[in-house]
């Protein structure tokens, strides 16, 4: 029983670790921003987009069968580690990254081209420069080159590492968790630091214009939302 308690535990760590690669983190544990139905999934985006009822139940729809395929895969990843949390979260990186593709190809079935185009543009901003870290569309649209996609993955692979500390921390007791969103949002500082650093002014300057005009976010209440 135990045993199964810190894996599970293990599993909700590494798949923080891997929505904080694409930008997720900061606004909880395991929350990948990046995703469009989780994006879709919050008022202010919904408004922003003006989806109608019938778009909205749709996007339920596609977040129930989203979720599915998430535990699925996320199952068969702890089945194949056999317990070795290193092998999990080696596993679950391209499984959170081919689920999101397809996610974007779903949406595109139920979003207007200019609603997807907005999408897409707001994603940008909620990602932020974090965001780049271990999205390779972003990386490509950015321009980013090999020597800079090679600094990004020592950043990603220093990050998670820092994750799992603080999780297994967590769980331990050696720190409250009540502690852990502070610690997060400021590992998400020095993260978009340290990518600042990696990136020229004209990739900064690009990635400003794919976010198109300004998202007014507010972030729902801890809970609230999808």
């Amino acid at each position: 029983m135990k045993l199964a308690k810190l894996i599970t535990v293990a599993t909700i760590a590494i798949v923080a670790c891997s929505a904080f690669a694409q930008g997720g983190q900061r606004r909880g544990f395991g929350m990948n921003n990046g995703d469009p139905i989780t994006l879709l999934g919050r008022e202010d985006v919904q408004k922003d987009l003006a989806l109608s009822d019938d778009t909205k139940a749709k996007v339920v729809d596609l977040k129930e069968k989203s979720d599915a395929k998430r535990q699925e895969s996320m199952q068969a990843a702890r089945d194949a580690a056999n317990g070795d949390f290193a092998e999990m979260r080696k596993a679950m990186g391209p499984i959170i990254e081919k689920l999101t593709a397809e996610n974007w190809k779903a949406v595109a079935d139920v979003l207007s081209a200019d609603q997807l185009k907005r999408l897409k543009e707001i994603k940008v901003q909620m990602v932020g420069l974090s965001g780049l870290v271990n999205d390779k569309d972003l990386q490509k649209e950015v321009g980013v080159t090999d020597d800079q996609k090679a600094k990004l993955k020592d950043l990603q692979d220093r990050q998670q590492k820092a994750q799992m500390e603080l999780f297994q921390k967590a769980q331990s007791g050696e720190i409250d968790r009540s502690e852990m969103p502070a610690i997060l949002k400021k590992n998400t500082k020095i993260m978009e630091d340290e990518v600042t650093k990696i990136l020229t002014d004209a990739q900064k300057t690009k990635l400003t214009e794919m976010g198109g005009k300004h998202f007014e976010r507010v972030d729902p209440a801890p809970g609230g939302g999808f």
